[in-house]
């Protein structure tokens, strides 16, 4: 028992400064409060620090990466973006994260599909937006405007593989394109009949391909006659478009665009490249004319010659 457990005190005899603590109570006061801290069963303090429910390890993080994502929910122009439903019973955590970078996928795609549709020539918002109708999107596709402020005129590779392109060199269909008789001194020429951007693809120089050899020869036996000849060097070869035999053979009905555009030194509003186009199974050298500027309406198309005498129509340039 403590000292003078139980007994009485008597006015502020507990707590004035005549209380004495004998020293066996100090040494004692830990252990009564150790004691006092543990449960009535018996349980002492080792005891309890064995008996406590281990705290559970981290949960190791998801090791799904979003290429997974795609196997599961694979990206095309014409998808929905999948369920959270969906991506949780796949084994996904049920954030946004994956799901936003698939939408995000998918918009690069439409974007890409729309642009691919408007290769050789810069569209307007009235056609993007009904190519985005017929796709039927009505959410996450680019705006017209987008589509506008993306679009580049299409590279020498880009052109040779446009199904637009090859479907108008081969059925001689340009659109946006007449030929106007200026009258006597001057002739016929070409004249634009819808605005053309620069960068556009306006036409071709259509014509059979000989070599230059075979066509100086075939300017040696002309007299006073227009030449409709276009000698050009491509892939280390000396050639020439013969569009001076009139009317073609694979257009016997046609005067083609690209044989009666006039020549500008000083001027030009286009410029031709040369492209290797696979026409019935065979590679086929073509020459495809590009707008140098914006073109109007009612604007003649000229290009430079690239000599002084007109009937060469090109003799030497280097179109690699």
């Amino acid at each position: 028992m403590l000292p003078n457990e139980g007994a009485a005190f008597e006015g502020n005899d507990y707590l004035g400064s005549s209380l004495q603590i004998g020293p066996q109570l100090l040494v004692r006061t830990p252990a009564l409060l150790n004691s006092l801290s543990l449960p009535y069963s018996g349980e002492t303090a080792e005891t309890r620090r064995s008996t406590v429910e281990p705290v559970p390890p981290p949960r190791a993080p998801d090791t799904k990466d979003f290429s997974e994502f795609l196997v599961a929910f694979p990206v095309s122009t014409s998808g929905q973006p999948p369920t959270k439903k969906a991506r949780m019973q796949q084994g996904f955590p049920d954030d946004r994260m994956f799901y936003d970078k698939w939408r995000c996928e998918q918009y690069r795609m439409r974007q890409d599909s729309l642009l691919s549709c408007f290769t050789h020539r810069k569209p307007t918002v009235g056609k993007v937006s009904r190519a985005i109708q017929k796709e039927g999107w009505t959410a996450n596709y680019p705006s017209p405007d987008t589509v506008l402020q993306l679009w580049k005129p299409a590279s020498q590779a880009a052109a040779e593989k446009d199904p637009a392109i090859l479907e108008s060199v081969v059925s001689q269909t340009w659109r946006g394109l007449a030929i106007k008789d200026f009258g006597p001194g001057k002739g016929l020429g070409v004249v634009a009949t819808r605005p053309f951007s620069k960068g556009d693809i306006v036409c071709d120089y259509h014509g059979k391909i000989i070599t230059a050899e075979k066509g100086r020869k075939l300017m040696q036996s002309m007299v006073d006659e227009a030449g409709y000849m276009f000698f050009f060097k491509a892939g280390g070869r000396d050639l020439c478009i013969d569009a001076q035999t009139f009317p073609c053979k694979c257009h016997p009905h046609a005067d083609t665009i690209g044989r009666r555009m006039n020549h500008s030194r000083k001027n030009p509003n286009v410029k031709p490249m040369h492209c290797t186009l696979l026409v019935d199974g065979e590679d086929k050298d073509v020459i495809l004319f590009r707008a140098l500027k914006d073109i109007p309406v009612d604007t003649e198309l000229k290009f430079d010659y690239g000599v002084n005498r007109k009937s060469f129509r090109g003799e030497g340039l280097e179109l690699d």
